[in-house]
């Protein structure tokens, strides 16, 4: 052995293989006269240098370490080249490439190493090649670089991937790192998307769905989910990161509300959180509750939800008669009702809501609802034809009421005052009649005259077609010796007026009335002389019966009057049955009774005789032969027709 000489570059690659060892390749030195030996040193810093082995072939150029950790670390190695008389030659120390990989993103592969000596030895070139592999292909070049760094963008899901570094020389070699792996697993779901809309396209019925386009470069996709209270059903997947709207044909979106969350899924299959926290759905726009009555529309709709921006409010659109839409109302937002007025019968009217953000960024369309307005048939008369005081006890009134239109209720109302209140008498189901007769029981015929009206409950519920009032007529009188004065009201309602006023008197309770007089419409008394009449009677009656002029031949009867008149009756006191005197009865005047009777007794008090006819009397018979001369006893029993019963008591003669 001589001393050792300083380094020199002849010691060029090392290269670490896939079992481990390690190739040294090395540039074989001149002088071969003076060669001795190879000797070959390695280390793990930071353990000193040791020889490994001795090579004695002076054209070797390569030795492969096979008990290397490689793999594990950076191993150190420099050649000394032994001489036999000159100074001993001793190379540059040269370090294994140990390649480490850091895949804590999914996303980048992070490879650092060590240099095979720094600075790079003359003859090496500067550029390191990186190279990558994944199960399905070899390893191929990625890049090349003069730092022992270098970062790779992956796009990978999950995966095996392996790495390795080389570096040339000039001499024709190789410096081979380690080949080391990583598993690289994206498991990060992209952020969750923005549903801005959920419309209806009223013209197709078609439910839209519109979002802004995911933010992750890798996003693959969206999936929509249809949210109701019971569980979420998954629509198939929309597939490409720029498709932003989805159409829903599978329901009718005018009959049914339906509610959408979205997620964006990524190339590996990650999938973001949904919105079902926040999902939006379709606006339910109810048929249209149209008024007759009112001319009114009223529109409901079901509130939109989760709007992003917030929600502000509701547009009304109208459409009429096939025209043009234009803006109705605008409503704020939680109003979820319009009522349109001031429609017009016939027309059709088409309408559709549409909801709005702050900033109008965003809207919401309804399904188109439409109706065309009617009206129900009006009512266009109403009649109170007549009213007459009948069976001296009621008023009955004849009554016309529109039966074309659709009219269920008539009312009826009186009044004792024209410029008073009237109150409603009744409520009268028409029931499709053209003619009623109503009889008013309550009325006081007798003491009041009485003005009734009609008017008509139309197919709204509104009262409709008062009638002028109708005024009863009220006869009173006085008497006045042989005189009986009569005076009346006007009757009042017939629009041709009065033809003129008939009177009427009977002599007996119910009895026949005969017409008596007659004058005309402007006169409203009557004088009645009763002096040729006798006294056959107790009772007067009166009755005032006013004639219409032309028209429909009405008639309206007033209450009936009575005048009673007592009766004056005179007792004989004798009687001879054989004589001008035969019969025994009273006479008298106004000796009409309700009720009558003529009892004769004899001295010992029998009852020998009984008449109920005023105008049959006692004969002077008894038991089929004559009652003897005496004293015998008359009592007379009568009911007035007032109702007024009087006992007259007398004495007299029967003479022979």
């Amino acid at each position: 052995m001589v001393a050792q000489s300083q380094a020199v570059h002849y010691f060029h690659c090392v290269e670490v293989m896939e079992g481990d060892e390690v190739i040294l390749t090395w540039e074989v030195p001149g002088n071969q006269a003076d060669f001795e030996s190879y000797q070959i040193y390695s280390r793990v810093p930071p353990a000193g240098f040791s020889p490994i082995d001795t090579i004695t072939n002076y054209s070797t150029s390569t030795y492969t370490d096979i008990t290397t950790e490689a793999k594990q670390k950076s191993v150190e190695y420099y050649i000394l080249t032994n001489r036999l008389s000159t100074t001993n030659d001793s190379s540059h120390t040269l370090s294994t490439i140990h390649l480490t990989v850091d895949n804590g993103n999914p996303n980048l592969a992070v490879l650092d190493w060590n240099a095979i000596h720094t600075p790079l030895l003359p003859g090496s070139y500067d550029h390191y090649r990186v190279y990558m592999q994944n199960p399905q292909t070899n390893l191929t070049l990625v890049d090349s670089t003069t730092a022992t760094h270098f970062e790779i963008p992956l796009e990978v899901c999950r995966d095996t991937l392996f790495f390795k570094v080389e570096i040339g020389n000039a001499n024709g070699c190789l410096s081979v790192s380690n080949t080391t792996s990583a598993v690289f697993a994206d498991i990060t779901p992209p952020p969750m998307p923005t549903l801005d809309s959920v419309s209806i396209n009223p013209f197709t019925e078609e439910t839209i769905l519109g979002w802004t386009q995911s933010v992750a470069d890798d996003a693959g996709g969206y999936q929509i989910y249809i949210v109701d209270d019971i569980n979420d059903t998954i629509e198939p997947p929309i597939y490409g990161i720029n498709n932003t709207f989805y159409i829903d044909d599978s329901f009718d979106p005018c009959l049914e509300l339906r509610a959408y969350a979205i997620a964006t899924f990524d190339t590996c299959s990650n999938i973001s959180p949904g919105s079902y926290d926040l999902p939006q759905r379709t606006i339910l726009f109810s048929e249209v509750v149209f008024d007759p009555c009112e001319m009114s529309n009223l529109l409901n709709w079901t509130e939109y939800i989760n709007m992003s921006p917030t929600l502000e409010g509701y547009r009304v659109y109208l459409s009429i008669d096939g025209g043009t839409f234009t803006l109705l109302s605008t409503l704020p937002a939680g109003t979820i009702s319009f009522l349109h007025e001031g429609l017009i019968p016939g027309t059709n009217y088409k309408y559709f809501i549409r909801a709005f953000s702050q900033g109008d960024l965003v809207t919401s369309s309804s399904c188109f609802r439409e109706l065309t307005t009617w009206q129900y048939l009006q009512p266009t008369s109403n009649e109170l034809a007549n009213t007459s005081v009948e069976n001296a006890s009621m008023v009955t009134l004849t009554l016309w009421p529109e039966t074309y239109a659709y009219v269920t209720t008539l009312l009826v109302y009186r009044s004792e005052d024209p410029f008073g209140s009237y109150q409603l008498l009744v409520e009268l189901d028409l029931a499709g009649q053209s003619e009623i007769y109503y009889d008013d029981m309550t009325a006081d015929v007798d003491n009041v005259s009485y003005y009734y009206m009609t008017a008509i409950i139309d197919s709204c519920g509104n009262e409709v077609l008062l009638t002028d009032p109708f005024r009863t007529i009220l006869l009173s009188g006085e008497r006045e010796g042989d005189l009986n004065h009569l005076t009346w009201n006007a009757f009042e309602g017939w629009t041709t007026g009065i033809d003129a006023y008939e009177v009427y008197r009977a002599t007996e309770l119910n009895g026949a009335f005969d017409l008596i007089g007659s004058v005309d419409d402007m006169t409203l008394s009557f004088d009645d002389n009763i002096s040729s009449l006798g006294g056959d009677f107790s009772l007067l009656q009166y009755m005032v019966r006013a004639h219409e002029a032309g028209g429909n031949g009405f008639y309206s009867q007033s209450n009936v009057l009575s005048f009673e008149y007592e009766p004056t009756l005179y007792l004989p006191n004798a009687f001879a049955p054989n004589g001008q005197n035969n019969v025994y009865q009273p006479v008298g005047s106004f000796t009409e009774f309700s009720e009558y009777r003529l009892d004769v007794y004899n001295r010992w008090g029998q009852l020998i005789f009984t008449s109920h006819d005023f105008d049959l009397g006692w004969d002077g018979g008894y038991n089929g032969g004559d009652a003897p001369t005496g004293v015998y006893v008359c009592t007379i029993s009568y009911r007035s027709h007032a109702g007024e019963n009087t006992t007259i008591q007398s004495t007299f003669v029967l003479i022979r």
